[in-house]
């Protein structure tokens, strides 16, 4: 929904390009005016590449939706390598975004990162209210008390490090078995199995958006990373594999006929006395596989 600016009497309705700018802006905001980001860092500091790096570049549409687990996993490039974000960063963040959900709940609404009083508010909150080793509750779900959502997060505690990078195609196999074992402990093997019926929507979307980050960060393959990007929007966890498994199965299957084709053309010959047939047909053969 797109929000207004202006006067109660003259208010302007934002495009899809405005407020998309205006929700960038938004993020910005709170870096600078309540995480305390200096104004000249916004583009080169440890928490706004982090987050860029997992696509977080709007306020309402992306780092509202984050989970603990995101940002414990939470990576920035320093001189060239790819390192863990600072464990004080990671904290404020956790910490203001579970604020941000504790003021969405008590005003039914979302946060206004406009508000001059927020940066005071947080820094109080934080201070002598927040409890880092709680779960983070978004607050449309705190309001309907859905327990599917809060006990999936206390007793499973989910953890995208158990999830394996997949970079190369003939590491495909191993890499399906390590996956799998990583759902199997996360009690998430659903989220990969088409004939699953969903009993509580707001739990499987939830999970879904975990797995499906997971699978964005993870899934390094040209051809897996396409799967991935093309049901960004839906995030259909169980297709994503459906699709990916089928490719990646066909890759391997391929390759190997190939090995095994490409030892025979070269373990082959006609004084060998395996082939029984015209020598003609040999060098047309040998041609048509090679």
């Amino acid at each position: 929904m797109s929000r207004t600016t202006g006067t109660a009497s003259a208010a302007i309705a934002l495009s899809p390009t405005e407020e998309m700018k205006a929700d960038k802006a938004r993020l910005l905001t709170a870096h600078v005016n309540v995480c305390g980001m200096p104004h000249e860092q916004h583009k080169t500091h440890s928490i706004a590449l982090a987050l860029k790096r997992n696509g977080v570049v709007r306020f309402d549409m992306d780092f509202i939706h984050l989970t603990a687990a995101d940002i414990d996993g939470s990576q920035c490039e320093k001189g060239g390598a790819l390192v863990p974000l600072e464990l004080n960063f990671k904290m404020i963040l956790q910490a203001f975004l579970v604020f941000c959900h504790h003021v969405s709940h008590k005003k039914r609404g979302g946060i206004d990162v406009l508000d001059p009083t927020l940066s005071a508010r947080f820094k109080t909150y934080r201070n002598s209210e927040h409890d880092p080793t709680k779960e983070i509750a978004p607050w449309g779900l705190a309001i309907s008390n859905n327990k599917g959502f809060l006990d999936w997060n206390k007793l499973v505690k989910p953890s995208a490090r158990d999830f394996k990078p997949f970079c190369e195609a003939n590491n495909w196999v191993d890499h399906k078995d390590v996956f799998m074992i990583a759902l199997e402990a996360q009690n998430l093997t659903h989220l990969v199995d088409p004939s699953y019926v969903v009993t509580d929507m707001d739990l499987h979307k939830a999970q879904q958006s975990f797995l499906h980050k997971v699978l964005q960060d993870d899934m390094q393959h040209h051809e897996a990373k396409l799967i991935v990007k093309s049901h960004s929007k839906t995030k259909d966890t169980a297709l994503i594999s459906q699709l990916t498994c089928e490719t990646c199965d066909k890759s391997m299957s391929t390759s190997l006929n190939s090995d095994a084709l490409l030892s025979w053309l070269t373990s082959t010959g006609l004084d060998d006395g395996k082939w029984n047939r015209p020598q003609g047909e040999f060098l047309t053969f040998y041609e048509d596989k090679g």
